[in-house]
This record gives structure tokens, C-alpha cells and sequence, in this order.
């Protein structure tokens, strides 16, 4: 099951279940080559299906930050449960990426 997708220049993760050091590394070596592309700016981390994410997901979500802050880009994420909420809180991840309610959000946002 493919839970990457490009469309244009953003690059939407559909995260696992758990997002662990084994996923997280997969997750990065599979979007690797999505993001060579130079003219990704925008990545959407969706946590729809996401319970458990340890500190391997918070790198996951400040490598690809970076990728394309360096782009003037931004990092979005979705569908956030209480407690994936709580990890992305305590970890300070909400200074670099943005909290939207859908996709449709985080499209708007990126045009503004």
C-alpha cells in the first residue's frame, strides 16, 4: 500500500499506525527520491491512522521540514488525535510545522 503521494509541489505522507524508528527510517528512504525534486515545497503529514509515534517521528517530520523550508516551503499536519497532539505539543514541533483541519486547509494555507 502506497502511503506517499506527490501532486505537483507537495509531497502528503499518510502516516502508519506507529511511527517508530523502523517506520520512520522506511518512511524516509521511500520519499527520498520525492524529494529530490526541487520544486517540492510543501509537505502534509496526515496522522489519521497514527496512535503511536516515538521521537523517530519527530525527526521524520523536522528532515522533511527542512527539505522544504529550504525551498521557501512549509510543513503541514492533519487529522491529529488527542494523543499524537500531546507528542507533537511537548516536543515543540508547532514552531516549524502548521496544525490544519483537511487537506483542503492545508492547500489554502500554502496559497495565501
Amino acid at each position: 500500500m502506497n502511503n506517499y503521494e506527490k501532486i505537483g509541489d507537495t509531497v502528503i505522507i499518510s502516516l502508519p499506525e506507529e511511527v517508530d524508528d523502523y517506520r520512520a527510517g522506511k518512511i524516509i528512504g521511500d520519499t527520498d527520491e520525492m524529494f529530490a525534486d526541487k520544486r517540492v515545497k510543501y509537505v502534509i503529514f496526515d496522522f489519521k491512522k497514527t496512535r503511536f509515534m516515538d521521537s523517530s517521528g519527530i525527526g521524520l517530520i523536522t528532515r522533511r521540514f527542512r527539505d522544504v523550508y529550504d525551498r521557501g516551503g512549509s510543513a503541514y499536519v492533519l487529522s491529529v488525535n488527542e494523543r499524537m497532539e500531546k507528542i507533537l505539543s511537548m516536543s515543540g514541533i508547532y514552531r516549524i510545522v502548521k496544525k490544519t483541519d483537511s487537506l483542503e486547509d492545508a492547500y489554502r494555507s500554502m496559497h495565501m
